[in-house]
């Protein structure tokens, strides 16, 4: 592989602002970040497509062919292999009933929307026939286990793997990947099928083994909305607020905006004394801060100019008032019913989140916050006949982005383990799904998945496009811990406190040393 084309590439996500999504740094003014690229979470621009996250460069002379697909043939490279199957270690859905992988072939799982169907198997035949290889998705109860064991008895399973981002954190910390930068001749990590918020954000010290692009739609399967009920809305507060599709595109849709919504349709329904959760609520939820705190701005760990975690949590004041600001707004009970605090609170045999989306299902609740592996399950409920998708609201009306949540935890990160037969065939083929999943996978996900069946109206499609599944956040803090930083916010909520500053300083000495000890795990490997 050219050394010179590598040494570029490493010095250009160097120069990448580091959370060039949302993330806050040391700002002051909520999440207004000058120095992050521009993204289109705060326009209405109906020239957006609907690839993953911010996507690099999108020349079209350079990425697509005279008709106008995406394709690799222009970026010299040639394909010089002799394998005839790309095989992905992907999870199967035995143990996984939520986040099991669709996206490398599904064509025999039984709950997969038929246009997905259509559009994986049309991505894989597209490349059959230009490279005479065949698409295999090796499923497996644990994609993690499966390449520890592939690797310490080199038996050769698998090309690439797509394990959780948490488990793919201690795979690379523990030496069972390959740096992604080191396959500059394949790897175009800037064009526009891989996440570049993504690609920044989860490197360290330079070094990137694990990322996602279009090649997945897991990243966008984790990531949060905030669900409303148009019936709801109009009959109760489109007189004083107006449109609230126009809200989110003005700059108005703000927490405070939600909160005084959400008291304003909060009433009694059940008859009996006092708010119970049978009675009508502007949201019903779990515990959620961390979630409203990213979408807000801010973030728990930014980067140094040298590619190294920093907490940026407490950093300004900005940070700490807004994550106290969220605590206090959900622990009133004028608007919000959190079904994890202070006691349970579950219907029969639902769980706390499907307790949640029983109240937003049966029409009983305004907001509901929820990843969009929900909205699928909404289906039982008909709720898309009065189901509109929201961001999360902003900080203040200066923020200059929305940011959407994602429990990246749970997304895929793609990556090529070192017991691979040949780690540049991996790379090719990666680079392939990608590009290609681009035109056939995304759209087919997300217009026939979400569009088509759940959304139905062009509002809700503008919220999709261009203010949502373009503003994902990949928050180091969020994935690797660092300390139990990711849990603080969320762990403070369930207690009833509003006390960050002094549980931040409580876990600070704990964070500092789990990113130490990240760092030098990255910089040997």
């Amino acid at each position: 592989m050219k050394k010179t084309f590598c040494l570029l590439l490493c010095l250009l996500l160097a120069l990448c602002p580091l959370l060039a999504a949302c993330g806050d740094g040391d700002d002051t003014d909520g999440g207004n970040n000058p120095s992050a690229p521009s993204t289109p979470g705060g326009n209405n621009n109906s020239n957006s497509d609907t690839s993953s996250g911010n996507n690099g460069s999108d020349d079209d002379d350079l990425y697509k062919d005279s008709n106008g697909k995406y394709t690799l043939d222009n970026l010299g490279m040639e394909f010089n292999f002799t394998e005839k199957e790309f095989r992905v270690c992907v999870y199967n859905n035995v143990v996984q009933n939520t986040y099991f992988s669709e996206e490398i072939e599904c064509e025999d799982i039984d709950t997969t929307d038929n246009q997905l169907k259509d559009g994986v198997g049309n991505r894989n035949n597209r490349i059959y026939e230009k490279y005479g290889v065949t698409v295999k998705a090796v499923a497996v109860d644990d994609v993690a286990v499966v390449v520890r064991e592939d690797v310490a008895a080199q038996t050769n399973q698998f090309d690439a793997a797509m394990p959780f981002m948490f488990s793919a954190v201690s795979l690379a910390q523990d030496g069972y990947l390959y740096d992604l930068n080191e396959f500059g001749d394949y790897l175009h990590l800037n064009a526009p099928w891989w996440d570049q918020k993504a690609n920044a954000s989860l490197s360290i010290a330079h070094k990137l083994y694990f990322t996602t692009g279009d090649i997945s739609i897991m990243q966008r399967i984790v990531s949060n909305t905030v669900l409303f009920n148009r019936a709801m809305y109009e009959q109760n507060l489109e007189g004083e607020w107006g449109d609230m599709y126009d809200l989110v595109r003005e700059h108005k849709w703000t927490l405070d905006a939600m909160h005084q919504m959400g008291r304003t349709v909060t009433t009694e329904l059940n008859g009996e004394a006092g708010m119970q959760y049978e009675d009508q609520w502007g949201a019903v939820g779990a515990n959620g801060a961390l979630g409203y705190y990213v979408g807000g701005g801010h973030s728990l760990i930014d980067k140094s100019e040298d590619d190294i975690p920093q907490i940026a949590i407490g950093r300004s004041e900005a940070s700490l008032t807004y994550a106290q600001k969220i605590l206090q707004t959900f622990a009133a009970d004028d608007w919000f019913f959190n079904t994890q605090s202070p006691n349970p609170t579950t219907v029969g045999s639902l769980s706390l989140w499907e307790t949640a989306m029983a109240a937003f299902g049966d029409g009983r609740s305004l907001f509901y916050t929820a990843a969009f592996s929900a909205v699928k399950k909404l289906r039982n409920y008909d709720a898309s006949d009065y189901m509109g998708f929201l961001p999360l609201p902003l900080s203040s009306e200066t923020q200059e982005n929305y940011c959407t949540y994602a429990n990246i935890s749970y997304a895929y990160g793609v990556c090529i383990p070192l017991s691979v037969p040949n780690a540049e065939f991996s790379a090719f083929m990666l680079e392939a799904l990608g590009c290609y999943a681009k035109d056939d996978v995304t759209p087919a996900y997300y217009n026939s998945t979400l569009l088509d069946r759940d959304a139905r109206t062009e509002d809700n499609v503008d919220m999709l496009e261009n203010y949502i599944f373009n503003n994902v956040v990949y928050d180091p803090g969020i994935l690797y811990g660092f300390g139990g930083l990711s849990g603080m916010l969320d762990s403070l909520q369930a207690k009833g406190s509003d006390g960050v500053a002094s549980e931040l300083d409580s876990i600070r000495d704990a964070a500092l040393l789990a990113i130490e000890e990240c760092v030098e795990a990255y910089q040997l490997g």
